[in-house]
Parts: structure tokens; sequence; C-alpha cells
């Protein structure tokens, strides 16, 4: 039972620091727009990680035009990821920045 318990205790912490990863790897505009949606403070109490993920997504393809050309923004943010390139020199940080 004690094994049970401690294995309980890890996982709790994990899912919490999946969590707070998650959530400082957004940007301070995107984290205002998750926080300031009406399922995060349930996301937050359970530390569901998928859905915050699906909440970040959908405020990717939604964000800037209120759910209208939810298809044609999906594909723009694929095409403009799928043009990043790292410079021959360019520092791994800055890469992740751009």
């Amino acid at each position: 039972m004690g094994e049970l318990m401690k294995t309980k205790r890890v996982l709790e912490g994990n899912l919490c620091n999946l969590f707070t990863i998650l959530m400082s790897l957004c940007d301070s505009d995107m984290k205002n727009h998750v926080e300031s949606s009406t399922e995060y403070v349930k996301v937050e109490e359970e530390l569901d990680s998928l859905k915050l993920l699906a909440m970040i997504k959908k405020l990717v393809y939604t964000i800037s035009t209120h759910n209208l050309n939810i298809h044609c923004n999906k594909a723009i943010a694929h095409m403009n990821l799928m043009s990043l390139y790292q410079d021959k020199f360019q520092d791994i940080q800055n890469f992740r920045d751009q």
C-alpha cells in the first residue's frame, strides 16, 4: 500500500510539473487568453495537460479571426511551421524563439 501511495504522489508531482512546463512555454498573450477561458479553472484543478494543449491549439487557430476561416488558419500555421529553417550559425535558443 505504501508503494502505491508513493507512486500516486510521484504521478501527481509529474502532472503538476508537466502542466507548469506547458504554461511556461506560452508567451504572455497566450497565457492571458488561456487563463481568461471559462474552462481553465477546471483544467488547472485537474492538472489536465491534454485539455490545456487542446485549449492552446484552439486559440492558436482561432485567436485572430474569432472562429472564422479555421481551416485556412490551420493551413497557414502549418505552412509557417514547415518554412522554419535553422541558419548555419544560428544558436538553438534563437531558432527556438523564432
